[in-house]
């Protein structure tokens, strides 16, 4: 039985594959470490299969798996799992932007006290080589997306990273089925494996040596459909929904302090210094009515720490909340949306500043 199992996914990388092989194989002869590359091909029309065979018969080492009848990076992950020997795993990418040189490292972390351990291009020492503007801001708002909606993200700096290592436990005793969708097998080891600590190990994120990024618009549409999968099978996005009902019924005791302090209690009488005054008191009422409800239901499990904290952290939220509503209605209704068009647009990126911040400092997980 081998020490580690190198699972890589291929689709049209024959010019890749050998160079991966012989970097791999001084990496791993170096470090004195037991492997075995694990090749899971998707039928590739250039003959990278081909390219795998002849690396088996040359070097011994190498296993090779041709799906047919199914594609995908992560479920040919899945598949590598599947027929690895090694205690401890190893997924990467075979267009060399993942350095075989960094495998040992990942390895030794996981012989140390780890149990995943995650190459991570945002880390301190980490970075990325010729990206330009358009990637970067995809990438970020992918990461900002995978924090929002699968909590157990906030373990690394890059939970995007296709390059990681882990114990086999991970997958054999995961807490829920793996059932991966699209590229981003990390995001369901994340959210379903089991696993006590995670550390990462800085790389940079270098030139793809040959052939083609597969990142594409349908890529794009099948990481949001499985990081909404994730937040249903894990419970988040009823937590959502029901973070958006409280606010909902928030606004029926808004309205209700705002007529009462303005109407009752005379500050009509005080002209706009009046109304402002009983807006205020109209907006605090929600506030601390919702905070109570996020307390008894949508984050009752979360409940750490002290409970002042927690509120002041629930206020600095919905007032980022607020003013987030406010700049969206003035500035695109300024740009010549419809006012109510704008009020809705600033009552949704208002709605998912309120959860993002409450979820990640009010209640964190």
């Amino acid at each position: 039985m081998v020490d580690v199992s190198v699972i890589v996914p291929t689709y049209n990388e024959r010019e890749n594959l050998p160079v991966l092989a012989k970097r791999l194989d001084k990496a791993m002869g170096k470090a004195g470490i037991s492997y075995e590359l694990v090749v899971v091909d998707d039928n590739s029309p250039d003959g990278t299969a081909e390219v795998a065979r002849n690396l088996k018969l040359e070097h011994g080492k190498v296993k090779v798996v041709v799906r047919k009848d199914e594609r995908g990076l992560a479920s040919a992950v899945m598949k590598g799992f599947e027929v690895a020997e090694g205690k401890y795993f190893v997924v990467m990418d075979a267009d060399l932007q993942h350095p075989p040189e960094v495998v040992p490292e990942l390895v030794k972390r996981l012989k140390e006290d780890c149990d995943l351990v995650i190459a991570s291009r945002y880390s301190k020492e980490g970075r990325i080589e010729e990206w330009n503007f358009v990637r970067k801001v995809i990438s970020k708002g992918a990461t900002i997306l995978a924090k929002l909606l699968v909590p157990a993200t906030k373990y690394t700096t890059d939970p995007m990273s296709g390059f990681f290592a882990l114990k086999r436990e991970v997958v054999e005793r995961a807490k829920l089925p793996l059932n991966p969708l699209g590229y981003k097998i990390l995001l369901e080891l994340l959210a379903k494996g089991s696993f006590e600590k995670v550390c990462e190990v800085p790389y940079v994120f270098g030139k793809r040596l040959a052939g083609e990024s597969k990142l594409g618009g349908r890529v794009m549409l099948e990481y949001l459909i499985h990081l909404m999968k994730l937040a249903k099978e894990t419970g988040e996005l009823n937590r959502m929904l029901t973070f958006a009902a409280v606010g909902a019924s928030g606004i029926v005791v808004n309205e209700g302090a705002l007529y009462a302090v303005y109407e009752l209690l005379g500050a009509k009488s005080l002209g706009a210094l009046g109304l402002a005054a009983a807006g205020l008191a109209g907006f605090e009422a929600s506030v601390v009515y919702n905070f109570l409800l996020h307390e008894r239901v949508t984050f009752k499990d979360r409940r750490k720490g002290s409970v002042v904290k927690r509120f002041l952290h629930y206020e600095a939220a919905s007032v980022l909340g607020a003013a987030a509503q406010l700049a969206f209605l003035l500035g695109l209704t300024y740009a010549g949306v419809h006012y109510l068009i704008s009020n809705l647009i600033g009552i949704v990126v208002g709605l998912g500043i309120r959860y993002s911040y409450s979820a990640t400092k009010a209640w964190p997980a």
